[in-house]
């Protein structure tokens, strides 16, 4: 997640193999007045953390209305983009390329080899790369001036590991919503 709280903009990457943990830290990490920002967040990621949390019995920090058309909870990319599906879907790796954003550092077909290695943390920079480039494109869509540039997939951005993670992580809080951007087609 890239966390935006109007001042500061700050990446936080959640991974581990307890699924149950890592919805807990990620309902934990939302808050009330949160907007999620996501590409193709409406249709893929949302219901997959709403039903994965069912499944673990774990209680959302907040109520996420994923009504089509409606959008004060959540902002999705790719609707923005397609007007609600007036043209079938883009993928984020073409809108950000059109847009001069940057493009994914790799595949969604990736994460299961890692997976199948454990290695948590290139899924971590897999992940923290797509909202990147999501964070780049809503503000390319939106008219607003992104408070970094371009991916960096050289550096190394700050991440936690559910294993190594003692305490949240709580952001500095202001008034009113604040984005937080979903990572694209990842499991929870």
């Amino acid at each position: 997640m890239l966390i935006d709280d109007g001042a500061h903009l700050a990446e936080l990457a959640i991974a581990g193999e307890d699924e149950a943990h890592i919805l807990t830290e990620f309902w934990g990490t939302i808050h009330p007045t949160d907007v999620l920002i996501g590409h193709n967040a409406l249709e893929f990621d949302i219901p997959f953390i709403r039903q994965r949390s069912w499944i673990h019995a774990i209680r959302p920090s907040r109520v996420v209305d994923a009504r089509r058309y409606y959008t004060v909870d959540v902002k999705d990319t790719m609707q923005i983009w397609t007007n609600w599906g007036f043209k079938k879907g883009v993928t984020l790796d073409a809108l950000g390329a059109a847009l001069s954003c940057g493009q994914k550092s790799g595949h969604g077909m990736d994460v299961a080899e890692w997976w199948a290695t454990r290695d948590l943390d290139a899924i971590k920079q897999y992940c923290l790369g797509d909202v990147r480039v999501t964070y780049l494109v809503y503000c390319k869509l939106t008219y607003q001036q992104p408070r970094m540039r371009a991916p960096q997939p050289e550096r190394e951005p700050p991440t936690i590991s559910v294993a190594e993670q003692n305490t949240s992580v709580e952001p500095k809080r202001q008034r009113g919503r604040r984005p937080s951007f979903l990572p694209i087609r990842r499991p929870a």
